[in-house]
């Protein structure tokens, strides 16, 4: 089985040994339950999510992505650095970490758009720094 095939997935999953479930791939969709969004709207990138419960406070019923966010989590980490952590879309992450929030498990902090708030003299003092080179 090469590390590409997807696993077919059958009503007693405990069966799929360990290094199988290690070495295949589940479609994004499969995550998100065919969900493109989340409820909650889009995240930034940059917006900072925090878990409010430890990877032992989870349920039976979470998944292997819901521990991993949490444990990654427990300090603040932004939407984009899980993503590439994980090796998942930004979008699946999305969904996930909504669903997450939903159940609140996580806190996600919008993070103000800071170009409201440009320092005009701090451009012009990069840009006089790129001309230099």
């Amino acid at each position: 089985m090469s590390d590409h095939d997807e696993l077919e997935l059958d009503e007693d999953a405990s069966t799929v040994p360990i290094e199988l479930a290690r070495r295949t791939f589940l479609r994004p969709y499969v995550l998100t339950k065919g969900r493109t969004s989340s409820s909650l709207g889009v995240f930034a990138l940059h917006s900072p999510i925090l878990a409010i419960v430890t990877p032992e406070q989870l349920g039976r019923n979470a998944t292997p992505e819901d521990r991993k966010i949490i444990e990654m989590c427990q300090t603040p980490t932004s939407v984009a650095e899980v993503s590439a952590r994980m090796s998942m879309p930004v979008g699946v992450l999305r969904v996930l970490v909504g669903d997450l929030e939903e159940a609140r498990m996580v806190t996600v902090r919008e993070v103000e758009n800071r170009a409201d708030h440009r320092d005009v003299r701090l451009l012009e003092r990069l840009l006089e720094g790129i001309r230099a080179l």
